[in-house]
């Protein structure tokens, strides 16, 4: 039997739910958007977009009761999945706008990008993402560009790479940075799935089909 599949976008009012919105349409998932961390129980699976500031998200994530919420959803072994600043609030804190907590499920900081010659910030644009053996990348070609624009990230340093319990995949733009973490069920991308075109559409349905 099938379990029915329930998506929950949550919105914070820092992120950019059209485009996540129509791909969820696109893949004919039923969805719904979440004001309110109450009755997540209905869901599935939460997803947590996001575009702007780390530091005023965080204290939004913290004073609204969505940063218990989440961590309670995942705590019931449900899928979760970040996306850009939804993925750097995973990590420990962020260095925008203040020195916030983050949620504490990857260890790491999120700075802002080191300049370097010709490299413009912010980062905007496909990229190539060094995928991991999962099947949150199933069918997804090796070689796939997926879209970001962020100017901050967090690094990939020993420390991480040393952690074997969790998958971490990497982007080069100037520096090597985190661009997907995977630990279990509950998953971020510092990349936008939902404006990377088939791909994208790709990951997005693999969050949602093969993980539950």
């Amino acid at each position: 039997m099938t379990t029915k599949k329930n998506i929950g976008i949550i919105n914070c009012d820092f992120g950019n739910l059209a485009s996540l919105i129509n791909a969820v349409k696109f893949l004919k998932f039923d969805y719904q958007i979440l004001d309110r961390p109450s009755n997540l129980n209905n869901f599935s699976h939460l997803i947590l977009p996001g575009v702007g500031s780390f530091g005023e998200a965080s204290k939004k994530l913290y004073k609204t009761g969505w940063s218990e919420a989440i961590k309670d959803h995942i705590a019931s072994d449900k899928p979760f999945l970040g996306i850009c600043l939804g993925m750097q609030l995973m990590f420990e804190r962020g260095l925008e706008n203040g020195n916030e907590e983050g949620l504490h499920l990857f260890d790491g900081v999120c700075e802002k990008f080191k300049e370097f010659p010709n490299i413009s910030l912010p980062h905007i644009g496909f990229n190539l993402v060094k995928q991991r053996d999962s099947k949150i990348w199933k069918n997804i070609p090796i070689n796939s560009p997926f879209y970001f624009i962020h100017s901050f990230r967090v690094l990939h340093n020993k420390k991480i790479s040393q952690d074997k319990s969790k998958k971490y995949s990497t982007t080069f733009y100037g520096e090597e940075f985190i661009s997907f973490v995977e630990n279990k069920k509950i998953f971020g991308a510092q990349f936008h799935p939902e404006k990377s075109h088939k791909t994208g559409l790709k990951l997005i349905n693999n969050f949602i089909t093969e993980i539950s």
